[in-house]
């Protein structure tokens, strides 16, 4: 069995880890906190390995898409889908405050007035500013204080065990990027695992990603520090055509050259092929929408039945993305980009003899160099 000790030398200290903290809140003893946004063992551990069994570094996502879908994907770079919608808030405060017409926003504020849902883990900020910490919501105010890309790791799954443990929430929708949705999965699949959580976990919604960066190496020394831009006034960052843009409260806009920005991208990010969060039940961004609306894939039944649910209270107006323009085919393009970026920063590690992810190894669960 694997333990804790094998999760430290197979994904922490070869920096595959993101910092989801699926394996703290997942452990049924709580010996394991989250230091420097690394898991570290605190206490007495009972090497029940759910720690390890948890975390999305061990896998691919291509590993489970048999056990959630029951079949291959039909899109080889968006996966599995049944529909996909352009969706905008009908709340202008929604709209105005929140990332891409506050389609995230809108669809849980329906569901949590609905009864569907009892809880959101989402992901906030702190009294430091634009630090991500985990949180949760259970009402629109509450999705309105989290809303916007924080664009740096978060520790989601906290929420997730706050939610159950803190607020007795029984039926939760996990918001996250495509690593933390794996990790979700993971949860449910995994054995041993903590059905405590596991079994809380009504939805998954995926965030389309192209990866995020260090808090500390560049949002505190980049943008803060040699920027001269304090995050205390960033009212929000986005990404649009290719430029990282600081939306600054009562000052003007500032960019960085997107390709500057990915110099920061965490390890992990380098190496991941999902863009489009392709196990998620829903999974949602701004890429194939015009600005002010989000994409919206529908991927599953539970997927499908969110949404249905959620359109009953007209929080949000969506139409096909067929019908608007650019469409499907530039989230292929996003997608596609990442995919080959990935192949790409795999085939430097292996030239360079790096350690080699768990889930690229030959044999699932072992450790080695190579690819």
């Amino acid at each position: 069995m694997k333990v804790f000790n094998h999760l430290v030398e197979e994904v922490v200290k070869p920096d595959f880890c993101m910092g989801c903290a699926a394996c703290v809140a997942a452990c049924p003893v709580k010996c394991l906190e989250l230091k420097k946004e690394l898991p570290a063992l605190t206490k007495g551990c009972i090497n029940c390995g759910i720690c390890y069994g948890v975390c999305p570094e061990i896998v691919g996502p291509k590993t489970l898409q048999m056990k959630i879908f029951k079949g291959q994907p039909q899109d080889k770079l968006l996966g599995t889908y049944t529909w996909v919608l352009s969706v905008e808030s009908s709340n202008i405060k929604i709209r105005t405050k929140c990332q891409d017409g506050g389609a995230v926003t809108a669809l849980i504020g329906s569901l949590l007035e609905d009864g569907y849902i009892d809880g959101a883990a989402v992901t906030g900020t702190a009294e430091e500013p634009w630090r991500p910490v985990a949180r949760v919501a259970t009402n629109t105010e509450e999705l309105i204080e989290c809303a916007g890309n924080k664009y740096s790791r978060s520790p989601v799954f906290l929420g997730l065990r706050d939610a159950v443990d803190l607020y007795y929430c029984k039926r939760v929708a996990v918001v996250g990027l495509p690593c933390q949705i794996l990790a979700a999965w993971r949860m449910k699949f995994s054995d041993p695992t903590n059905r405590h959580l596991a079994d809380a976990i009504k939805l998954r919604i995926g965030l389309f990603c192209g990866g995020v960066v260090g808090y500390d190496r560049f949002l505190k020394n980049i943008v803060d520090r040699q920027l001269h831009t304090p995050l205390a006034e960033v009212a929000k960052f986005d990404i649009k055509d290719n430029r990282f843009i600081i939306y600054r409260r009562r000052k003007p806009k500032r960019e960085l050259a997107l390709s500057a920005v990915k110099r920061y991208t965490d390890l992990p990010c380098k190496i991941c092929t999902d863009f489009a969060a392709e196990l998620a039940d829903i999974s949602v961004g701004a890429a194939g929408s015009p600005p002010g609306r989000s994409t919206v894939i529908i991927r599953t039944p539970v997927g499908e039945e969110a949404i249905d649910t959620a359109k009953k209270f007209r929080k949000f107006n969506a139409i096909e993305l067929s019908r608007i323009k650019p469409g499907i085919e530039e989230v292929r393009r996003e997608a596609e980009a990442k995919k080959k970026m990935a192949a790409k920063e795999l085939e430097i590690m292996r030239r360079m003899n790096k350690l080699a992810p768990v889930w690229l190894v030959e044999r699932p669960g072992a450790s080695g160099k190579g690819g």
